[in-house]
């Protein structure tokens, strides 16, 4: 069933409309969604954690993306967007341990219409090991562990090693920075930063 969605302008206040997620993109009407990347710290050093979307999902499927994410439904505020981490990852969290990291503008082309959003973002450190964390595979095809000083890599070449987790099995493999779902070119680079600060022990300052 297509989810109802809040109506915004063009400055993030609610219009008072509420519509279909299907219509809204295909109308290119703004809404908003909630966006959580998680990082956390092993024997191998800090790393931040990536989902292979879905091959089924109706927008780009199969693309590299943020840890959890999904749209907010009518009459949610950002913090019920961590239904979507219990969701796609079986994850449970307390509301106080997320770090908002501001809010991102974006307007991107899609096959039927124009997604226009407001992205509420948060940062969320936990070392839970990836392979302890069961996928929704309606929405979640793998898990991608990211070594945090591999960031740079990624930028500089293109491409970078990570370890794929998918259907209770590991593997090493290579991602490229095309597999993305795009975002602001440096957004990835500003969440490693906030990553980095977080596992040091340091609160980060809101990139967004």
């Amino acid at each position: 069933m297509d989810e109802l969605l809040d109506i915004l302008d063009e400055s993030g206040r609610s219009t008072g409309e509420v519509l279909e997620k299907s219509e809204a993109h295909r109308l290119g009407l703004w809404h908003r969604c909630f966006h959580c990347w998680i990082c956390g710290s092993d024997n191998a050093g800090p790393y931040l954690l990536l989902q292979r979307r879905a091959a089924a999902k109706d927008t780009w499927p199969g693309y590299l993306d943020i840890t959890a994410a999904g749209h907010l439904s009518a009459g949610e505020e950002p913090l019920d967007g961590l239904r979507e981490i219990e969701e796609e990852l079986s994850l449970q969290v307390n509301p106080e341990r997320l770090v908002p990291l501001g809010t991102i503008k974006l307007e991107q082309q899609l096959p039927t219409g124009c997604d226009r959003e407001f992205h509420e973002v948060f940062l969320l450190h936990d070392d839970t090991p990836p392979e302890k964390l069961r996928l929704q595979e309606e929405e979640v095809e793998s898990i991608y562990r990211l070594d945090l000083n591999d960031v740079d890599i990624l930028y500089a070449t293109g491409g970078s090693p990570a370890r794929e987790y998918k259907q209770g099995k590991s593997s090493q493999t290579q991602i490229h920075l095309k597999e993305f779902v795009p975002k602001n070119e440096d957004y990835l680079a500003q969440i490693a930063t906030a990553a980095r600060q977080l596992l040091s022990g340091t609160t980060p300052s809101p990139p967004f």
